[in-house]
Parts: C-alpha cells; sequence; structure tokens
C-alpha cells in the first residue's frame, strides 16, 4: 500500500527531552504550533529541508518518541490557554509505514482533537483507515493536504523514493473528503523543466479535477547548502548540474526562519507559474502561489492556511512587479 522504501529504515525508540510544542516558522501560520512524532523520516525526499540540517540523523536512521503522549499530555496541563491549532510532523511526514510510529501519531492527534484543537497536516505518506475513522469523528476540527507535483513514476523514485505513490495519495484525498474532511492539495516543491511539463500538469489537473479539487496551493523548490548538497549526492549528474545551474542568479531571502535561503530567479518562477495556471485554468482549478516562499514577488496566502482562519500579519512591502494574473 505504502510502496517501496527507498532505503533500510529501522525506527528506534527514544525519548523527547525537549518541549514538544513549539512555534510554527512559517509566517502565514504564526498561532499554529507544531509537533513531530520523529527525528528523521523515510520518505527520503532530495530537495527535503529538514534532512538537511546539521542535526539532521543520516539516511537510514529514524527515531521515534516514544514518549511524546505522555510529554504532550502534560504540556497541555499546563497550559492556561490551549492553542487553536497544532500541525503534525513540520519536519518529518506523521505517516511514515511504521506500527511504532504511527502509534504516536495517533495517540497525538486523538489527544488533540478531544480538547478542540484544531489539527493540521501535510503528508505524501498513505493515511490508515483508523486515522481517517478518527478524523471523521472531528471533520470540522481537521485541516489535510496531500503533496502532489507528478503522476509521472519516474519522478516519484528520482526526487520522493521513499513516499506513497502518487496513486495513493489520490486515493488518500478521494477517503478524506468521502469522510467530510477537509482536504487539498500541497503543489509543492514545484522543480521547473522536470514536474511543470504542459503534458505532466495537464495530466496531474485531470485527475484532481475528477477528484473534485477546485484550488492548488504552489510553491517552488529552494535551496540551502545542505539542500544542494543533498540535490548533488542523490540525484543523477545529469540532473542535478541543470536544477542546480537554474539558481545562479537567484535572490538570497529569508524563508522559514532562514535568512540564507537561495530561491529560483523571479522569471523562472514566473514562467512556470504562467504554465501551471494555464494547465489549471484548463480543468477548472486555480493556482495559488504561496507568499511565505516568494517574499519577493506578488503572491497569495495559501488556502492551507487561509483554511484555519488565523490573521497575517503584515511584512514589509518590497516586492517586485511581476504580474502573475
Amino acid at each position: 500500500m505504502w510502496g517501496d522504501l527507498a532505503y533500510d529504515y529501522l525506527p528506534v525508540s527514544t525519548e523527547r527531552r525537549s518541549q514538544v510544542l513549539h512555534p510554527f516558522a512559517i509566517p502565514c501560520m504564526q498561532g499554529v504550533l507544531a509537533l513531530n512524532v520523529t527525528r528523521g523520516c523515510a520518505h527520503a525526499c532530495v530537495y527535503c529541508y529538514a534532512r538537511a540540517y546539521p542535526e539532521a540523523p543520516p539516511r537510514g536512521q529514524l527515531f521515534v518518541y516514544e514518549n511524546l503522549p505522555a510529554r504532550l499530555e502534560a504540556e497541555l496541563a499546563r497550559m492556561r490557554r490551549l492553542p487553536r491549532a497544532v500541525s503534525l510532523c513540520t519536519a518529518t511526514d506523521p505517516f511514515q509505514p511504521f506500527p511504532s510510529l504511527l502509534s504516536v501519531t495517533y495517540q497525538a492527534a486523538e489527544m488533540l482533537l478531544r480538547r478542540g484543537i484544531t489539527v493540521t497536516f501535510l503528508t505524501k505518506g498513505f493515511i490508515p483507515e483508523e486515522f481517517i475513522a478518527l478524523f471523521a469523528r472531528f471533520q470540522d476540527l481537521v485541516r489535510a493536504r496531500i503533496g502532489l507535483l507528478s503522476l509521472d513514476p519516474g519522478y516519484h523514485r528520482t526526487f520522493e523514493p521513499g513516499t506513497a505513490p502518487p496513486e495513493v495519495r489520490l486515493g488518500n484525498l478521494r477517503r478524506l473528503r468521502a469522510a467530510g474532511i477537509a482536504a487539498g492539495i500541497r503543489h509543492d516543491p514545484v522543480i521547473p523543466g522536470v514536474t511543470d511539463k504542459p503534458e505532466a500538469l495537464d495530466r496531474l489537473f485531470a485527475a484532481l479535477r475528477k477528484e473534485g479539487i477546485t484550488s492548488v496551493d504552489v510553491g517552488y523548490l529552494y535551496i540551502r547548502p545542505g539542500i544542494a548538497q543533498l540535490l548533488r549526492d542523490e540525484l543523477p549528474p545529469a540532473v542535478a548540474r541543470p536544477l542546480l545551474s537554474q539558481f545562479r542568479s537567484g535572490p538570497i531571502e529569508e524563508v522559514a526562519a532562514s535568512s540564507h535561503t537561495q530561491l529560483l530567479p523571479p522569471e523562472i518562477r514566473v514562467r512556470s507559474f504562467f504554465k501551471i495556471r494555464e494547465a489549471a485554468r484548463e480543468h477548472g482549478i486555480v493556482p495559488i502561489l504561496c507568499r511565505c516562499k516568494n517574499p519577493d514577488m506578488r503572491a497569495d496566502r495559501c488556502q492551507g492556511s487561509r483554511d484555519l482562519a488565523y490573521p497575517v500579519p503584515r511584512r514589509r512591502v518590497r516586492q517586485l512587479s511581476l504580474p502573475l494574473r
């Protein structure tokens, strides 16, 4: 059901000693707390920002915080005011195919939902049926996003080798929506010249429209030194070199609490977004360019953050006047 994991992973139980809940670093999610049930991720996406952290475990290692439910319960009990929303696994994936990990994820999600706290998550994994049943009982408190860039098996094997296959993710979307759960698509990170080819976009958006999707949140690949190294190490040179060369004149911006994030040049993102917009419109879908990941351009607030109904603090206006509409 999950597909084959790209590498051998043996989850190791460990204890979380630091605080479980912490602020989300993305501006449009201010007010949302983040919670990670593991250190490490078996999905092994080659562009993963969390894998590029110096303290991230090496490929093949995955640590599950077995004491997280108890620590979460204690933290919630000490709070004078409960958070309105918690995002599951911002530096990993809540639905990796390991029973011990899934058990911790389930206990944490249930604990939050029973207290009336909205749970939001982004996943590229398979969501087991027991989670669908749990979320259906608290459907007004669940906001789900499925990460999906391409239906091409070659892209999946190369860039997202340990994730659930695209058809399984479409199945997640179908089951969530059938259960009355707010679920949408995050089309991120777009890789110009790889995922934004017209025929691939047309196939993807046709499939999404069949599932009732009318908008998608769009973000672009960005790099930091650790991400660039992952791309060099894990992609074929014929793929990595032209991909990294696109960043040569890209601006350095602050993204997700890092002021040393290199973006693709704005003209590359604009050309790519035009292609995405045209392909999406053919199927009655509206693409929303993520403001937080494109601070130098005119962009929008993602549907995923709008669904949480939080106000977004205004940032200093310094955006380029490149038309996107």
